[in-house]
């Protein structure tokens, strides 16, 4: 099988590693060999003001350039935008080029750590821990979802130096993905949109 390479514009390393790990699950279920895939992260840091620049950066230049990536993904939470402003914002980004590849967003709503946290099994049994953790109804607040992530870390007895993202990874492998598809459109927009970008390049499963 070809090499497929996908390019990130991502706020932080929260969305690096739970995006890149749940991208890797969905190419398995898709019959696309984990190998095939290569991660190409662009910007990862600086929130979503500098993953935004770089964007525009990134799609100004490509008019100049025969390379674009095999998929590429956006992800910025929507914070107090909903998902279809947010999104609005990046088409626009988007469209001012003649990009020629594929394109999806992960935006979730309001933040990437209600993502890590809606699973609330699936965080507990991560962090090998004997609480469950507590998952706060929807709210646009700043810092809800963070806080109760530190503090399901903290009742875990984790010492986690990069706030919970290092556990990103580990958490995209064990969340159910129908349940959070069922509790959050913002979730099942990205993973429906990313099953549907990934389809070509499915293999056949005698290959």
């Amino acid at each position: 099988m070809a090499e497929i390479v996908l390019g990130y514009f991502l706020e932080d390393i929260a969305h690096a590693e739970f995006l890149q790990a749940l991208i890797k699950r969905i190419a398995t279920e898709q019959n696309i060999p984990r190998i095939a895939l290569r991660h190409e992260l662009r910007n990862v840091t600086g929130g979503a003001g500098t993953a935004l620049s770089e964007l525009r950066a990134f799609v100004r230049d490509i008019q100049s350039q025969a390379y674009a990536f095999d998929l590429l993904v956006v992800a910025i939470d929507s914070n107090c935008y909903n998902y279809v402003e947010r999104r609005n914002q990046i088409q626009h980004i988007i469209g001012q080029s003649r990009y020629p590849g594929s394109v999806i967003f992960a935006i979730p709503d309001p933040h990437i750590e209600r993502w890590y946290l809606e699973d609330a099994r699936a965080l507990q049994q991560v962090l090998q821990s004997d609480v469950l953790p507590q998952v706060p109804a929807y709210k646009c607040e700043r810092d809800l979802y963070k806080q109760a992530l530190r503090q399901a870390l903290q009742e875990a007895g984790v010492i986690a130096l990069l706030g919970g993202a290092e556990y990103g990874g580990d958490i995209a492998k064990a969340i159910d993905l129908y349940k959070l598809g069922k509790v959050d459109t913002a979730f099942k927009h990205f993973i429906d949109s990313l099953r549907e970008a990934l389809r070509p390049f499915k293999s056949s499963p005698e290959n």
